[in-house]
């Protein structure tokens, strides 16, 4: 059953991630980070090993879809999806607040540590001036889209694995 799930976020997130988020990119004039929205609630509500593995396989698919450098969104979304699996024994996942915190510093790290390598991998290319306006509404849309997003997946996970004690996953043992 677990496969079955992760194999629907997979296939939701890439949908998501390609076609809904064009429709954000006519409107608002950038999209949001739907594989980014993902490995945050994997690693919340998972652990810090099912966030690094998931943010690193969003990472090079989003580094195959957009032909940019091979590994660089898979180190940024791993790195996120750890780090956010951490949070999990000292905070509790359910509140929309600390979800949109977790998603916002998540989007915040991705923007300026994309910067930081872009630098240093690739230092002739220059950014439009245009680059921290777009990313500040990414940032902006994924925090709005977070707890919508996050809840989506909570309820699609209570569907599909159904907790045998009948407590909600994070009390599960």
């Amino acid at each position: 059953m677990i496969v079955l799930f992760y194999m629907i976020i997979v296939v939701l997130t890439i949908i998501l991630h390609t076609a809904v988020a064009d429709y954000f990119s006519i409107w608002v004039g950038a999209r949001p980070d739907a594989m980014l929205l993902t490995t945050v609630f994997l690693g919340l509500y998972r652990d810090r090993e099912t966030g690094l593995i998931a943010g690193f396989s969003f990472g090079i698919f989003e580094d195959v879809l957009s032909g940019g450098l091979l590994g660089f969104n898979a180190l940024l979304k791993g790195l996120i999806g750890h780090y956010t699996g951490g949070l999990k024994p000292s905070m509790t996942a359910r509140f929309v607040m600390f979800q949109c915190a977790a998603v916002f510093f998540a989007s915040i790290f991705n923007v300026l540590f994309s910067f930081l390598l872009l630098h240093i991998f690739v230092p002739a290319q220059f950014l439009p001036t245009t680059y921290w306006i777009d990313a500040i509404k990414t940032v902006g849309m994924n925090v709005a889209l977070a707890p919508f997003i996050i809840s989506l997946l909570r309820k699609m996970e209570e569907k599909v694995l159904p907790s045998e004690t009948g407590t909600p996953y994070p009390e599960r043992s």
